[in-house]
């Protein structure tokens, strides 16, 4: 992988690496030193560049998943560029790899696409849906990446979902601050003050006799957040046999927009999906 980044100011080498949190562990070797390029000749950390210079930082490859048996599964590719992907991720798709989905996962897929593409990547997940949900998830192409995009402040990811939920909110408009724990010997989590702390907002956009349609909002997602959060108001998301009533609904929550600066070109990174085929359709028969 090719780092690109456009220089802002006249500094040392070392200085923008500073700035950028760019490691020297991460880089190739080139005469045993890291191998940087700046108008496509040879520098070292101690050279200095100047203002609208291109610098290019050449990453190590990581080697593909050997764990992960590649399976050649459609992918709905919304964004892609050397860094990162946007992937539009079907509903009941597991999303890694476990002892009880070896095959069939999104991971599965992935890795496929990585080698059929001569990409050379382990997989990065830096958003994740619940297996039942679906829409737009974030993946990285190496782990630097990831860390860019997960804990630099400035390009945080700001991901919006929509759900069905049964019947109707108190508050139309809302956030809910439940910390969230794992109960012991089961995948299910329950609202706990031992949890962790977490924050899902949400506004009510449509009422029905029966349900709510609800557009949600979040920086950082635990597993089962939306879904422990609705249905501890008595409010389950219509399809939820996990945490609601038992039922034959696909799960009504979707990831339909993500927003973030791109961790390399600072680009704002926007899309945005349509409902998906059942979600649609139980709006329209209800």
């Amino acid at each position: 992988m090719e780092l690109i980044y456009r220089v802002k100011k006249p500094e040392t080498i070392h200085r923008f690496m500073q700035e950028n949190n760019i490691p020297s562990k991460i880089l190739e070797l080139e005469n045993n030193r890291p191998k940087i390029e700046v108008n496509n000749k040879s520098k070292s950390r101690k050279d200095t560049v100047k203002k609208n210079e291109k610098i290019h930082f050449f990453v190590k490859d990581e080697p593909l998943e050997k764990n992960i048996k590649p399976e050649n599964i459609k992918l709905d590719i919304v964004y892609e560029d050397n860094y990162l992907m946007i992937i539009n991720k079907p509903a009941n798709m597991q999303m890694m790899i476990s002892k009880s989905h070896k095959t069939g996962t999104l991971a599965n897929a992935l890795n496929y696409y990585y080698m059929k593409n001569n990409i050379s990547a382990k997989i990065h997940f830096v958003t994740k849906l619940d297996r039942e949900a679906s829409g737009l998830i974030v993946v990285a192409k190496h782990k630097f990446i990831k860390y860019l995009l997960s804990k630099q402040a400035n390009n945080s990811i700001t991901y919006y979902l929509k759900a069905i939920v049964e019947g109707k909110l108190e508050l139309k408009e809302s956030t809910i601050p439940l910390p969230i724990s794992r109960i012991e010997g089961s995948i299910k989590r329950e609202i706990s003050e031992e949890g962790t702390n977490c924050f899902t907002n949400y506004r009510v956009i449509e009422e029905k006799e029966n349900y709510s349609v609800v557009d949600i909002w979040i920086k950082d997602k635990l597993a089962h957040q939306i879904r422990v959060h609705f249905a501890y108001f008595f409010c389950p998301i219509v399809g939820d046999k996990l945490y609601g009533n038992k039922t034959n609904e696909l799960l009504m929550l979707y990831c339909n927009k993500i927003d973030f600066v791109h961790p390399i070109t600072e680009e704002n990174i926007h899309f945005e999906i349509d409902h998906p085929d059942y979600f649609q359709a139980y709006l329209d028969r209800k």
